[in-house]
């Protein structure tokens, strides 16, 4: 993902356009409902204590329709009840793994998320209905929602006003059910790569987050060439670096396919591709980056995927903790979190080895070749569906469109810069299992080798980021992508259209409408 383009994402938050109005001491555009805390996962006893006062209030007066645990799973096999849905309204830090304030981690198994605080967003009715859509979420069905504790009537209402016909709300909440059921409790496995505004904020401000061993810490904003004016106009988190995703993430070529008619193929092969080993090493040390530093990544709506790339590129260097921030900019700004416009002072560091230090992540031609027809691996297409099916190249400087020999169709979003399909409405990355169902279809398992690619190895990035968080062991990205596929003599390509084999003529996707 190379080309900078406008990104036509699913994020709806107010903060997505950035605008100055929401630096240090000023609020924010989203309005948020009151039960949803401002859509803050930092659990503060004051707002507890409110909510937990409102919501027992609700529920003593009869109007929110109470379910039991019991009752919601099946006796036999102990699964979640094939008639019931079951909703998780809380933060999506929570609902992968982050702990709340009694300590309890994940999910209740088989619940989808779909925190509250998203119905104050704004969304037209139709946008909305395609976010339930996403989810598998029936409106005539039996839908059960939780919070921590007790749902509030607010919460209970919204739901009620989208149109859930049978709803009930789960009695005392995950925290009760947690009691005598914590084994039907599921999490991200690598949930900690994911962190929220409130878990970035605590540490800024001196605390020991969840998951934070006390090493140096170094939080960088990756922009895109199109922002380098945001990070002091706009304003950035207090202590983050810059960095240009120009810089780190890839050697930038011509943007006009014409241009690439009088340079030597040679060069051209090393355009889009990642930048020199010692060059990331350099740039790594002028951020005060060393291979033992925890790094918190983040961008803007259009940069998040830069920010994945980014994530990539460290691995590869060979960092050690590397942590994105879910949601980005934008849901740090809609939450009214402070920025700074005063740029840290930033001492240079020794890496402390050479780079890469994992080297195997990066997948180059003559490897993703062997793959094609290996068996025990699969190429996982992370482009359009329009691209994945040979309709267009994507971008300004491929000449041809094209797929990969044998690729699966892993996702992505409706064009070349957009990735819809792994985003939530406030940036943060969509839901896991759902991810991991629409892979599995497509013959995209864990227990493969998985070579993930898209135009130039930036989408890629991000789906490689979210399969080592599922816990997926042997999964690389292979950088050259299309680009350099279309450069190799005799590369072996799928024939356009659908392959004979596909398990879905139409993809699992939802656009809003632009």
């Amino acid at each position: 993902m190379a080309a900078i383009a406008a990104f036509s994402g699913v994020c709806m938050l107010a903060g997505c356009s950035q605008n100055a109005d929401n630096v240090k001491g000023t609020e924010g555009n989203l309005q948020t409902s009151s039960s949803s805390n401002e859509n803050r996962s930092d659990n503060s006893n004051a707002d507890r204590d409110s909510e937990d006062n409102k919501k027992d209030s609700a529920n003593a007066d009869g109007k929110v329709k109470v379910i039991r645990a019991d009752e919601i799973f099946t006796g036999d096999s102990g699964d979640l009840d094939k008639d019931i849905q079951l909703v998780d309204i809380r933060s999506s830090d929570k609902y992968i793994g982050w702990k709340n304030e009694q300590g309890i981690g994940g999910h209740i198994a088989g619940a989808v998320d779909f925190p509250a605080s998203w119905f104050s967003y704004g969304i037209s009715d139709e946008n909305m209905d395609m976010e339930f859509k996403r989810r598998h979420l029936d409106k005539e069905k039996k839908t059960v929602l939780y919070d921590d504790g007790e749902v509030s009537e607010d919460d209970y209402s919204l739901f009620e006003k989208a149109g859930f016909g049978q709803l009930y709300v789960l009695a005392g909440g995950i925290d009760k059910f947690a009691e005598k059921n914590k084994e039907k409790l599921e999490r991200l496995e690598g949930y900690q790569r994911y962190v929220s505004p409130q878990w970035v904020e605590d540490l800024v401000n001196g605390k020991t987050p969840e998951g934070y061993s006390g090493k140096k810490y170094r939080i960088v904003e990756i922009y895109l060439p199109s922002e380098k004016d945001d990070y002091t106009a706009t304003g950035h988190i207090k202590g983050a670096v810059a960095l240009n995703a120009d810089d780190i993430n890839h050697i930038p070529g011509p943007r006009d396919v014409r241009e690439y008619e009088s340079i030597p193929i040679q060069k051209q092969l090393t355009f889009w591709n990642l930048p020199q080993d010692q060059d990331i090493k350099r740039i790594l040390e002028g951020a005060g980056i060393d291979i033992d530093t925890t790094v918190i990544l983040y961008g803007s709506e259009k940069a998040t995927t830069a920010a994945n790339r980014a994530a990539f590129v460290m691995d590869y260097a060979g960092v050690k903790d590397i942590r994105l921030l879910n949601g980005g900019k934008p849901l740090w700004v809609a939450q009214n979190r402070e920025l700074e416009k005063e740029s840290p002072s930033v001492e240079k560091v020794d890496f402390g080895t050479e780079v890469p230090q994992n080297p195997e992540i990066r997948f180059d031609y003559e490897k993703e070749l062997k793959l094609i027809e290996d068996k025990g691996a699969v190429i996982a297409s992370v482009r359009s569906f329009d691209e994945y099916l040979s309709k267009k190249s994507g971008y300004t400087y491929i000449d041809r469109a094209g797929e990969i020999k044998n690729s699966r169709f892993a996702y992505a979003g409706s064009d070349p810069y957009a990735m819809e399909d792994y985003r939530n409405i406030d940036n943060t990355m969509f839901n896991y299992k759902l991810i991991e169902e629409r892979w599995k279809l497509w013959g995209i398992t864990g227990d493969k080798l998985v070579s993930f690619h898209c135009g130039t190895g930036w989408r890629a990035s991000e789906t490689y980021y979210i399969a080592k968080a599922l816990g997926w062991k042997d999964v690389g990205v292979y950088v050259g992508g299309w680009y350099e596929w279309t450069k190799k003599q005799d590369a072996p390509v799928m024939k356009p259209g659908l392959p004979e084999d596909a398990p879905e003529n139409t993809p699992q996707e939802y656009f809003y409408k632009k």
